[in-house]
């Protein structure tokens, strides 16, 4: 088979894209075809599938099921393949991992080979009931998930070995890349970068013992498939940091730029084995402020709506002052 159409052959000169990524994307077709012969696949078609923003996918569909080819130019995989393995061993709705190479010896970057998954991102649904029962089924999984404890927090190495840090320091590092300086300051005030700074050491942020976590949480991570009614096949494409407090995740989940129907049942389906703890109660506020902030930061910078989270992060810190 002639996997020639996959390379993509983009000027050097092109900004915002590494020289790893312009070799893996030029020569995308040459190193899928190694992939393939090394793991002696046969298959019918290959396809570009889709590109996030840490990977390339191509779709390997053989006679018997569609596979996931996953290039990772620049990210080392370690965190992804921890957490769809943990969500494997638990049964957890997630794509399965068949193959994974983090070493760069045959090829110059990491990869895994999984199962595709059918449907749709739920940022795809548009009936409000639909959007409810994604987000009811999506905060069940989010909920079994949190109770998973992991080694440590923040993302293991390739070798499977996480740092001894605090959930804190890792919590600081997630603001630092969605609201990094100056850029939060073309959105918030000096007070309002005062009092998040200040938040950042709240110790009711701590947690004792980490656990499995998504680390990007939203709709577009939820993929389902539709009829009458919505079924939820996997959580697909976590973060970068995949340790530490579950209601992080929550958190993002709940950010007021996604539909109330979504924000409602996700809400609704985290709780139903139970009401959060106290300091449940008490953490996600302020986790939800810090989610509101950083996200508002992020869609500044990319030209994308973020008003609606700017705006709630600016009624929280006024909540915070009042009281």
């Amino acid at each position: 088979m002639n996997y020639s159409h996959l390379n993509h052959h983009i000027p050097p000169v092109t900004e915002g894209l590494s020289d790893a990524w312009l070799r893996a994307m030029g020569r995308l077709g040459d190193y899928t075809a190694l992939v393939v012969r090394a793991l002696n696949l046969r298959p019918q078609a290959v396809s570009f599938y889709m590109q996030t923003e840490q990977h390339l996918l191509v779709r390997l569909s053989t006679p018997g099921e569609h596979l996931i080819l996953r290039v990772a130019p620049e990210d080392d995989l370690g965190a992804h393949v921890c957490f769809v393995r943990t969500m494997n061993g638990q049964q957890l709705p997630s794509p399965r991992l068949i193959q994974r190479d983090l070493s760069r010896t045959m090829v110059p970057f990491a990869y895994t080979v999984e199962s595709f998954v059918p449907g749709v991102p739920a940022t795809a649904l548009q009936a409000p009931y639909l959007l409810r029962g994604a987000g009811r089924q999506a905060g069940r999984v989010l909920r079994r998930m949190h109770r998973v404890s992991v080694p440590g927090v923040g993302r293991p190495n390739p070798a499977g070995r996480w740092p001894q840090q605090r959930w804190t320091t890792v919590l600081r590092q997630i603001m630092a890349q969605l609201a990094p300086p100056p850029l939060d300051t073309l959105v918030f005030g000096k007070s309002e970068q005062a009092a998040v700074a200040a938040l950042l050491a709240d110790p009711r942020l701590e947690i004792s013992q980490p656990g499995l976590m998504h680390g990007a949480f939203g709709p577009a991570s939820v993929r389902c498939t539709t009829g009458e009614h919505v079924h939820l096949e996997a959580i697909v494409e976590p973060g970068r940091w995949v340790g530490g407090d579950g209601l992080f995740d929550l958190a993002c989940g709940l950010c007021p730029s996604y539909p109330e129907p979504w924000r409602e049942g996700l809400l609704e389906g985290y709780c139903a084995a139970g009401p959060l703890s106290q300091a449940e109660q008490e953490r996600l506020p302020l986790l939800r402020l810090l989610v509101c902030y950083g996200v508002a930061c992020r869609a500044y910078s990319r030209a994308e709506p973020f008003e609606a989270a700017r705006d709630e992060a600016l009624r929280m810190l006024s909540e915070r002052v009042a009281a």
